[in-house]
């Protein structure tokens, strides 16, 4: 029977060479080193989380330790997604519950929801105010050419043009969130199943690289964020073909639906492809203040202690220098 690999440090890795912190002096610089910044956190259930020999749960401690010192190094947290029970808006909601750190700041500036339309609309009044101390929600109104009749009304996504309508409205959220963040960290994220004009860490990504945001990769959780690291190595997963995605009749229809509306700036798995091997991995470097090999280990650690660490010390050579 093999040992399955988990984000707790029972893996295959031993993790033999973990850095560690050993001087004090680089303790005390990471004290509230993301004092005023805000870190986007891009992380959704992988395809092959379990092929990887993972489970949810694990994808779900790895977000709340990294949530967990962002906050204690006295950063604000962003995320982008639903408000599905058990998902992970959810899951920073309980961690803020109890989560104590910098006290000059409100409790509800730790953490930034965003919501898109028509996803804001499942945000309850009831919740919004049980939370209100807690959570800056962020509802992004949906682009005005789409003349959005009733805002308060749910949109199914049930056809191709309510697809389209989805599409623009997740765009422009996170559009608008990446302009508040100012790093980000992906980690898992669906290949297939989402709603948009790519996966939402895939589309993340692609806008804080044109932020030049500093880009922290987590690649042992899988999915999306994987098949990135790839192409960032000059390789292409079968994630980066546009045929890869049209065995779903529904985005299909919406894909021709968007490239016909907007043919200046079409959804191009290939285009996508060619940007991230033109970048390169040493260009993620050269931004996130992590050395190439630092970023390589970010991308292959099973070690969560490991990530969290590999997060921090880049962060705190961005900010600082």
């Amino acid at each position: 029977m093999t040992e399955e690999k988990n984000i707790l440090n029972i893996s295959d890795d031993s993790g033999k060479g973990i850095s560690v912190i050993s001087e004090r002096g680089e303790m005390l610089l990471r004290t509230y080193i993301l004092k005023g910044k805000t870190i986007g956190i891009s992380i959704s259930e992988s395809d092959n989380l379990s092929e990887l020999g993972y489970g949810l749960p694990h994808l779900k401690d790895a977000v709340i330790e990294i949530a967990r010192y962002i906050l204690a190094a006295g950063g604000k947290l962003a995320y982008g997604g639903d408000m599905r029970q058990g998902g992970f808006t959810e899951l920073i909601f309980d961690l803020l519950a109890y989560y104590k750190a910098d006290k000059t700041l409100q409790p509800n500036e730790r953490f930034y929801s965003y919501l898109a339309y028509p996803l804001s609309t499942t945000l309850s009044l009831q919740k919004q105010a049980e939370l209100k101390h807690n959570v800056s929600f962020k509802k992004i109104a949906p682009p005005n050419d789409l003349q959005i009749a009733n805002v308060n009304d749910f949109l199914k996504p049930d056809s191709s043009e309510n697809l389209y309508v989805w599409t623009r409205c997740l765009t422009k959220m996170r559009n608008e969130m990446e302009a508040d963040c100012n790093a980000r960290i992906f980690i898992g994220g669906r290949t297939k199943g989402f709603k948009g004009k790519c996966g939402g860490i895939l589309e993340e990504l692609l806008i804080a690289i044109e932020q030049n945001h500093p880009i922290y990769l987590v690649g042992a959780l899988g999915g999306m964020t994987k098949d990135v690291i790839e192409a960032l190595k000059g390789n292409k997963p079968d994630s980066f073909s546009n045929e890869y995605y049209f065995d779903n009749e529904d985005y299909k229809k919406m894909f021709l639906l968007f490239n016909d509306k907007h043919p200046e700036n079409t959804i191009d798995y290939p285009k996508y492809l060619a940007i991230l091997q033109k970048i390169g991995l040493d260009k993620i470097a050269e931004q996130n203040g992590l050395s190439i090999e630092d970023n390589l280990r970010l991308t292959t650690t099973p070690h969560i202690n490991e990530v969290v660490y590999l997060i921090l010390k880049g962060l705190t050579k961005h900010f600082t220098n």
